[in-house]
């Protein structure tokens, strides 16, 4: 199964209104994405998706290219955000095979441990 986990060192957080790009032959409208990044170029991106926007049928990986990217509404878009500004060290998985299990995530942590 080819897949990779990185570490992510630094992250952008984009906000905007219907910013159109093409997934595939779906046109969507992006209000926001989050861009994660590894220390050797790796790329996890997630895009908050306009509640009038059509979904990609797939998330989308690129293991040769190291980047990864998908789609959730955007009123989901804050988990992402909440994650990056407050958890260390979070990793994102990037998979080829079954894209739809990439996902950012922490290591183990102790219970009650109040970041």
């Amino acid at each position: 199964m080819p897949n990779k986990t990185f570490e992510v060192k630094t992250y952008v957080l984009q906000t905007g209104y219907k910013n159109t790009a093409t997934w595939g032959a779906v046109n969507i409208q992006i209000q926001g994405y989050v861009a994660c990044s590894g220390a050797n170029g790796e790329r996890l991106i997630v895009y908050g998706l306009h509640p009038s926007s059509p979904v990609p049928p797939n998330a989308f990986c690129n293991l040769t290219g190291n980047v990864g990217a998908i789609f959730v509404p955007f009123v989901e878009l804050h988990n992402y955000v909440d994650i990056v500004r407050n958890e260390k060290p979070i990793f994102a998985r990037l998979d080829s095979d079954r894209p739809e299990w990439m996902a950012l995530s922490t290591s183990a942590e102790l219970v009650g441990e109040g970041e």
